[in-house]
């Protein structure tokens, strides 16, 4: 079995670059969550859970870029993200 690279070689534009697709897929989560929870609350069920599943993913994406975020900040380099 194969253990994780603990240590990356990533450069500020790829840090920008997944920054950006973050920022895009949370966005497009967001859409689906509220049309998710819309339909919940007339259906329930399926749509309730998939409502639940898009928050939690919503909520690490936020999580992820706030600590991208701090790394930029603190001018820590991104490669120490692990």
């Amino acid at each position: 079995m194969t253990r994780p690279n603990p240590s990356f070689d990533l450069t500020v534009e790829d840090v920008d670059l997944i920054e950006t697709a973050l920022c895009q897929s949370r966005e497009i989560l967001s859409q689906r969550h509220l049309s998710y929870e819309h339909c919940a609350h007339i259906e329930g069920g399926v749509s309730q859970e998939k409502a639940v599943r898009t928050k939690e993913a919503l909520s690490r994406i936020q999580s992820l870029l706030g600590r991208l975020q701090t790394q930029k900040v603190n001018g820590v380099p991104a490669a120490s993200l692990s």
